[in-house]
């Protein structure tokens, strides 16, 4: 009986922390059971762990130790990572905003295959409320299950502490979207070889730093952990990149953190050493900020375990560097996007167009007159028969 202490300690913390979604395909709600932050203001007061669980502060506003608070205050972007015992699919997020409330940036969430989404984005500033608040966002994007959330705060933008008391995730085992069943048969490989066009130095900067998980995403900058060039704005770069098993690629993510963009040509390399092009654009300069550069396949049908990224380097200024590529795919050639009824397509469509209609009526997206038009057009494609 002694040995096994730790179980009943672990089941007593979910009981205490984190609700277990226990019902096939009914929503319920979670609470954090792990937390981690970019500072905090104490070990124990103010730490990322009073985060955990319910709410023990909220609705009361002020200063309170009992909420996680940055090290110092007005310090610029911070950020808050939250896990749950259970991944879902995520219908909302909830933030008990305790103190000084507004300067939340951006929520993401991170799937069980490690990969990053935005789910809302905007801008800081000091809240319309005078007190606390629960600031909630609605997912209409992610449609697999996710277990873990970021919150970046920009601290300037609301003057004082910026307190956060919890985090609940509310969602099911089973995916309100159809096109997002089947995403179970997928498999993740992170690279586990690299070679390029050149390298910055032999010792960092190398190909070797994009083998296996990113360790740089999401920050943003100049680090060695990051493979680039041997000169900025040289012209055309290529980095090839290999996997330990041949699938049918689904998607390729690649983790730009520093000048993104410049990437024109993505291309898969079959077991017959033949290069097929996945995807071909112009580079254009992007935001100053690690992105994830999501390539969805949808036309080559051959097993592949070389993926190859084509840059041209003198078409966004500076050192551009990757930290790592996503290979994501399946042993079965049917691919779920190919293999999706038309008609649960359109019903997909109608699903998410009409929960982005909810969100721009609810927080004042577009004009009410608009929104209501496009309500009318989803409700008469709602009812036609096929």
């Amino acid at each position: 009986m002694r040995k096994k202490w730790w179980i009943i300690l672990l089941l007593a913390g979910f009981v205490l922390f984190g609700t277990v979604c226990e019902v096939q395909g009914q929503s319920c709600t979670q609470w954090a059971v792990t937390a981690s932050a970019s500072s905090e203001y104490g070990s124990g007061d103010w730490s990322a762990k009073q985060m955990l669980g319910e709410p023990d502060f909220y609705s009361n506003y002020g200063d309170d130790r009992r909420a996680w608070a940055p090290s110092s205050q007005d310090a610029g972007l911070q950020w808050v990572e939250l896990g749950f015992a259970e991944a879902v699919y995520v219908e909302t997020v909830d933030i008990y905003e305790t103190f000084n409330p507004g300067s939340i940036v951006k929520v993401e969430l991170i799937d069980t295959m490690g990969r990053w989404h935005v789910i809302w984005e905007g801008t800081g500033g000091r809240a319309a409320t005078s007190g606390a608040r629960v600031f909630s966002v609605k997912n209409d994007i992610v449609t697999v299950p996710c277990q873990r959330v970021r919150i970046t705060l920009d601290t300037d933008s609301v003057s004082g502490w910026n307190e956060i008391d919890a985090v609940s995730i509310t969602g099911s085992h089973s995916s309100p979207w159809p096109q997002a069943q089947g995403e179970a048969d997928m498999e993740l490989q992170w690279a586990s070889g690299a070679k390029a066009s050149s390298q910055y130095r032999e010792d960092r900067w190398t190909p070797e730093q994009m083998i296996g998980v990113p360790d740089v995403y999401p920050k943003y900058g100049d680090y060695d952990r990051a493979w680039t060039a041997s000169t900025s704005n040289g012209g055309e770069e290529w980095v090839e990149l290999f996997y330990d098993e041949a699938v049918y690629v689904r998607r390729i993510d690649v983790y730009e953190t520093y000048n993104p963009g410049a990437i024109v040509k993505v291309e898969v390399i079959d077991e017959t050493g033949r290069p097929h092009v996945v995807w071909e654009g112009s580079a254009q300069a992007a935001s100053q900020e690690s992105r994830i550069f999501s390539i969805e396949n949808i036309k080559v049908d051959v097993p592949a375990r070389r993926v190859r990224l084509v840059l041209r380097t003198d078409l966004v200024p500076g050192f551009n560097e990757i930290d790592a590529v996503c290979l994501i795919g399946s042993h079965s050639v049917v691919q779920v996007s190919r293999a999706l009824d038309p008609l649960q397509q359109l019903a997909s469509i109608i699903l998410r167009l009409g929960r982005a209609v909810e969100r721009g009526r609810e927080e004042n997206l577009a004009d009410s007159a608009f929104l209501q038009e496009l309500e009318g057009i989803l409700s008469e494609l709602s009812n036609i028969s096929f």
